[in-house]
């Protein structure tokens, strides 16, 4: 409780914000869902391609600067989970009732 308390009252002093690191968590969970989220090593493998897939189509690619990198990632995060709705290295259950 008191670390609670000393985060609110140091909050407004060092300029913290609640969504400070919302993008940085939309990264995270696209390259979680891309890889597989029962597979760490999918995960690793899914956030490496994200960020060298993004890199290069804003290298390459005119219109994806700065500003359509998190569309592009959430594009590509859409792409993946309609071909394959459990991520690439993850496994598919199947249970029966």
């Amino acid at each position: 409780m008191l670390g609670a308390v000393a985060g609110m009252m140091a909050a407004p002093t060092v300029f913290l914000d609640p969504s400070m690191m919302l993008v940085i968590l939309i990264y995270a969970f696209a390259a979680a869902v891309l890889g597989g989220i029962d597979s760490p090593v999918g995960a690793v493998i899914g956030g490496l391609s994200l960020g060298v897939v993004i890199n290069l189509l804003s290298a390459y690619i005119d219109f994806v600067g700065s500003e359509l990198r998190l569309p592009t990632a959430l594009a590509i995060l859409l792409v993946v989970l309609i071909i394959r709705p459990q991520g690439l290295l993850g496994h598919r259950l199947v249970r029966r009732v």
